[in-house]
């Protein structure tokens, strides 16, 4: 009898207590809302079974395409997609991206793809509403290690021009700088690309083209249109639209040739 009034003590004990002390008897909050990895994941899975379908499994294996076109250097934005730079056929494009599309990151890589699988063209994208021009802007010192390693090389292609923090400017100016700065990191990195591979440019067998996919739509001509605004160190529109590489081009095409301010 002794041991069953134990129990029942403790039982009601176990009921006042939470209330007595103002605790809530509340389920565990999750470590982190939004879509669940199942979701993610199904959408891999069923992503790759749509380009799979008709595929023999008994087909031969894939290779790499001897005649590759286009390197495409580019920010890992995930606003981002080959279909805005190529269209869409299968093949014909390798694709590196890194924070800022930076070409000494990824040097390597379009080392691979210029001298080895000797691309044509290798287009270096910047983009309007660049978070890691934004983050560069802003002050990195805070963030890991391995983020600031990527964003340190920016500072030869940004420092000269006027800081864009939070505070202290319009969101007007503060765009348009931003902006400034999108494209002065593609010049650089369209300069540091002559250097690297001018041996083949000179020769006739690589183009280097810098544009801007304007996520933002600063340039007024519809969000997410590709602007090209260099084309092997030319940066003046008329001249880059009387180049020869660009003979073929409509007069639609030709808009968006050159910076618009």
């Amino acid at each position: 009898m002794a041991g069953n009034r134990i129990i029942v003590i403790m039982l009601i004990i176990g009921l006042i207590w939470p209330a007595a002390t103002g605790l809530a008897m509340e389920p565990a909050p999750k470590i982190r809302a939004g879509i669940p990895p199942y979701s993610v994941l199904g959408r891999i899975m069923a992503a790759n079974l749509e380009v799979m379908a008709g595929v023999a499994k008994s087909a031969p294996g894939q290779k790499i395409s001897e005649s590759l076109q286009l390197v495409w250097l580019a920010d890992p934005d995930p606003r981002l997609n080959s279909i805005q730079v190529w269209d869409g056929q299968a093949g014909g494009i390798y694709t590196v991206r890194n924070l800022a599309n930076q070409l000494e990151p990824a040097a390597g890589a379009i080392d691979y793809a210029v001298r080895h699988l000797y691309a044509p063209v290798l287009l270096i994208t910047g983009n309007t509403d660049s978070a890691a021009i934004q983050l560069f802007a802003e002050g990195y010192d805070h963030l890991g290690e391995a983020i600031r390693r990527e964003l340190s090389p920016l500072h030869p292609a940004l420092s000269h021009l006027p800081r864009s923090g939070r505070e202290g400017n319009g969101d007007e100016e503060l765009a348009t700088t931003r902006l400034r700065a999108v494209e002065a990191n593609v010049d650089y990195q369209v300069a540091r690309a002559l250097e690297r591979y001018g041996d083949r440019v000179q020769s006739g067998r690589l183009v280097v083209v810098g544009a801007i996919i304007d996520l933002a739509n600063q340039y007024q001509a519809g969000p997410g249109r590709l602007h090209l605004i260099n084309l092997n160190g030319e940066t003046e529109a008329e001249k880059i639209k009387a180049s020869s590489h660009l003979i073929r081009l409509n007069r639609e095409m030709r808009d968006y040739v050159g910076r618009k301010f």
